[in-house]
């Protein structure tokens, strides 16, 4: 969301991050039970994560050597400090006057409420022919998040005619449509549509998250037509019980029965699906916010665009929500080949095309063993390990830079 007027001049805060009392009691709850937690810990009591249970030991021997009750005050003072900090970045943030001012590429053509935007007019006329697809949960432009720093127009600036699939918000009919409809009729007839204007060549399909799931079934479903060139995923989730926490099988019940299942709409609006995503890592709000209310730098304005990216979002159709849930988290169909979309069983060894499999190093919400099944199923594809988490390694700072041109090679 960015600042707006309200009727009677007054300056509209943002309203995010969403949902707000989430974040706010979810920072208060943690600090406050720091201090609660310090006796149990000193005694040994306290549930520690098997990976931290070293550095637990050798934090309870250290402490040993110290006034008990001075340490508990300590850790008060601290974790208040911690807390007020949170609010700070939280306050800055929504106070921020920054806005992003974008303008929109050129609309290609439209296909139901989905369109098909054009980076590459400026391009030379036998330039690779690129579409990139988004995922369906998020607003597509994470890919053009600034005039100045955009993937999209990095791609066009080294002479690659790349097109982007921009979801919007679902009409009457895509709020009935499941993942397949939104393959078998939405994203094949647009590579059709961009074959049609470009018959002699092929189309490097691209795909980012979730889209890269859609491109990746797109692309061995249009296998035998010829007309994939190759095919790029980036952080793009395959095993959905690799690497997950422990505490994602009863949030996936609670989503489907409490959520989805209670929904009269036809869509979920991201005010609930943010829910999903503080869930999987509950820490990471006050994290980002408390680094936040530091010493403020143009970088601040970067951490903003994506901020507001990430609040941002059309509804998703029930039945979208319910396949990723349940086919996909759940029961895991893409890993044990369950997967289908209308004859076709999606199976990544079937696939013959060359491609480009990207993998960030600390992807929180794409874990590194689910995205490295795809390498598993797909040997001959380059693999790239990039920097950055899931939404930093395509649309962070200037290291992005170099990930883009290593994509934009693969390309050509």
């Amino acid at each position: 969301m960015t600042d707006e007027k309200t009727n009677d001049g007054c300056k509209q805060i943002r309203n995010g991050p969403k949902p707000l009392g989430l974040h706010v009691s979810g920072a208060m709850k943690n600090w406050a039970g720091a201090a609660a937690a310090f006796p149990l810990f000193h005694l040994g009591g306290l549930q520690i994560h098997p990976d931290l249970k070293s550095a637990a030991d050798d934090l309870r021997r250290d402490m040993a050597g110290y006034d008990r009750q001075e340490l508990q005050l300590i850790i008060m003072q601290k974790a208040q400090a911690r807390l007020a900090g949170t609010l700070a970045g939280i306050t800055d943030y929504q106070q921020h006057p920054f806005q992003r001012k974008v303008t929109p590429a050129a609309l290609f053509d439209k296909i139901g409420t989905t369109e098909i935007r054009d980076y590459g007019p400026a391009v030379k006329k036998d330039a690779p022919i690129a579409l990139v697809v988004p995922s369906l949960v998020n607003p597509a432009y994470i890919l053009d998040l600034a005039e100045d720093h955009s993937f999209m127009r990095r791609l066009a600036a080294r002479n690659i005619h790349p097109y982007l699939i921009d979801w919007t918000n679902p009409g009457t009919e895509e709020k009935a449509f499941g993942l397949e409809d939104y393959i078998l009729h939405r994203l094949i007839p647009a590579i059709h549509k961009i074959r049609q204007r470009h018959p002699a060549r092929k189309i490097h399909l691209v795909g980012y998250c979730m889209g890269g799931n859609l491109s990746l079934a797109a692309a061995q479903i249009l296998q035998s037509e010829n007309v994939i060139k190759s095919l790029t995923l980036i952080a793009t989730p395959w095993d959905f019980h690799a690497g997950q926490p422990a505490h994602m099988s009863n949030l996936l019940d609670y989503f489907l029965k409490t959520i989805v299942s209670g929904q009269s709409a036809r869509a979920i609006p991201m005010d609930i699906l943010q829910l999903f995503f503080f869930s999987l890592d509950p820490t990471l709000s006050d994290r980002k916010f408390r680094k936040f209310s530091g010493p403020k730098t143009e970088d601040m304005r970067h951490f903003i665009a994506i901020e507001d990216w990430a609040n941002d979002g059309a509804p998703l159709a029930m039945q979208v929500a319910h396949d990723c849930l349940f086919k996909w988290y759940q029961k895991n169909q893409t890993q044990n080949n369950g997967w289908q979309v209308g004859d076709h069983v999606i199976d990544p060894g079937k696939i013959i095309l060359p491609g480009h499999i990207i993998t960030p190093k600390a992807d929180r919400i794409v874990p590194a063993a689910s995205a490295m099944a795809l390498q598993e199923k797909l040997p001959h594809f380059t693999h790239t390990n990039a920097k950055g988490g899931h939404v930093t390694m395509i649309a962070g700072g200037k290291n992005n830079v170099i990930l883009w041109d290593k994509i934009a090679c693969n390309l050509k």
